[in-house]
């Protein structure tokens, strides 16, 4: 079970999730999309889960959940929630996304909140999103998020970052080709990721045979507001706002993270 050390250097959930501000706004608003995509009920396979943010929301909610990782530190910590949920079925297993230990049309989502950008080559991608679409039942869901093309230059510019050297460089390279760094380059620390175009997410899922895909827009705008920690105290009235955009092709765009909802197809009716 290989995955690239890069993608370990900073691969850390729980920190991104649970920052003050910009965390809260990606958290919430992505256990948002799960209460209004995902059935009411049912078993959820959160594969490249972390330790378990996602996991534990979900069963706190009442679904069954089992959360795949394949880095130890992940799973260790996956694990710990798990016993702090006290009667939950919220199950931990070390695995990656392009071989899930799970027999074939026996959950209900799959969850892929990050494999999709870690898996920097086409190839891997649409392995992992074949390997959720065996797993599923016939109707399943599939909930596969996705940093977008744009989100570093929008984030550096955010940051005041434009004058660092060489960063014009990484832009030309991130657009042209989606990379976050050269894959050719093994060393630093930097953020190693594939960045998506919103019509790419689309076609990869209908190229792994996923049917009826809907892209929404996690941050949407509200990432790049100066004042987001602030309106993050009271939040309901921006992630109302977001919602209220959350399709629209320019927010897609704009926003770093695009969650794609495609379904497997439904098995022909007998005649």
């Amino acid at each position: 079970m290989y995955v690239d050390p890069r993608v370990l250097r900073r691969y850390e959930e729980d920190e991104r999730l649970w920052q003050s501000g910009r965390g809260d706004l990606v958290r919430l608003r992505t256990w948002d999309i799960f209460s209004r995509f995902l059935p009411p009920s049912g078993r959820v396979l959160d594969v490249g889960g972390g330790p378990g943010a996602h996991a534990a929301h979900l069963a706190d909610a009442g679904y069954e959940v089992l959360t795949l990782d394949p880095f130890t530190r992940h799973t260790n910590r996956a694990a710990a929630r798990a016993r702090e949920q006290h009667g939950r079925s919220f199950h931990v297993a070390s695995a990656e996304a392009r071989g899930i230990p799970v027999r074939d049309a026996t959950v209900d989502v799959v969850l892929l909140m990050g494999p999709l950008y870690h898996l920097v080559e086409h190839r891997h991608r649409l392995a992992a999103l074949r390997e959720a679409r065996r797993c599923l039942r016939p109707g399943g869901l599939v909930v596969a998020e996705a940093i977008m093309r744009h989100a570093w230059v929008l984030d550096a510019t955010k940051k005041g970052l434009l004058a660092t050297p060489r960063i014009w460089e990484q832009f030309t390279r991130n657009i042209d080709t989606g990379f976050s760094q050269d894959p050719t380059v093994h060393s630093g620390d930097g953020f190693f990721a594939y960045f998506h175009r919103p019509d790419e997410l689309r076609q990869e899922l209908a190229d792994a045979g996923f049917v009826d895909a809907d892209l929404v827009a996690v941050e949407g705008f509200g990432w790049l507001l100066g004042d987001l920690e602030d309106r993050m105290s009271d939040p309901e009235p921006l992630l109302r706002a977001i919602r209220l955009t959350e399709r629209e092709p320019s927010m897609l765009g704009a926003s770093a993270h695009v969650i794609g909802v495609a379904r497997r197809p439904a098995a022909p009716v007998a005649a």
